[in-house]
């Protein structure tokens, strides 16, 4: 994420909690970003400030994640450190994902809740988590390998790369072109 410091960077932030990483990304990314957070907490707004705005409403709204993307002026980088839950998560990266801008970065944190089944709709290797999602979205980056079904995870081919650390995923977004690996017959 180095390449976005002190540029006029487009982040977001899924769950500010106490308003502290919005600092931190202020800090991080300089003068010249454009930093939101969004929360569900109407405590939240108390965050909402010089140095980063806050919007009110669920990670899980596709109509108001669009609204603050338009409002911010498009999007580079996403940190969705929200609710933790499945179908939130998802919700959000399947709105987010077409929104962002070319070389973008999504991150998804404390995935290790993709295995709690208590609160989050987790569980092991239970569809619909992010962690499944991820896997499935390797299998798409790789699709001109294999004839299997792609993922119907809108603008999953415009996905270059993906890191994983525990509990973290990174995303970005680029055009990509066919690979070819040496000694496999192109297609």
């Amino acid at each position: 994420m180095c390449k976005f410091r002190n540029t006029p960077v487009r982040v977001l932030e899924i769950g500010v909690h106490k308003g502290g990483s919005l600092q931190i990304w202020r800090k991080y990314f300089g003068p010249q970003a454009t930093i939101y957070g969004v929360d569900i907490e109407e405590s939240c707004r108390a965050f909402d400030d010089a140095d980063a705005k806050v919007r009110i409403g669920s990670q899980a709204d596709p109509d108001f994640l669009r609204s603050v993307v338009a409002e911010m002026g498009g999007l580079d980088v996403v940190v969705d450190d929200g609710s933790h839950v499945a179908e939130h998560q998802r919700a959000s990266f399947e709105t987010l994902l077409p929104l962002l801008s070319e070389g973008a970065v999504y991150i998804c944190e404390d995935l290790q809740a993709s295995y709690w089944d208590v609160y989050h709709n987790g569980g092991y290797q239970r569809p619909g988590t992010f962690i499944e999602l991820v896997k499935q979205l390797i299998d798409d980056m790789h699709g001109w390998y294999h004839d299997y079904p792609q993922s119907a995870v809108p603008d999953a081919a415009t996905i270059h790369c993906i890191s994983m650390y525990d509990g973290l995923a990174v995303i970005e977004k680029r055009a990509k072109q066919r690979g070819h690996f040496s000694g496999m017959p192109p297609a």
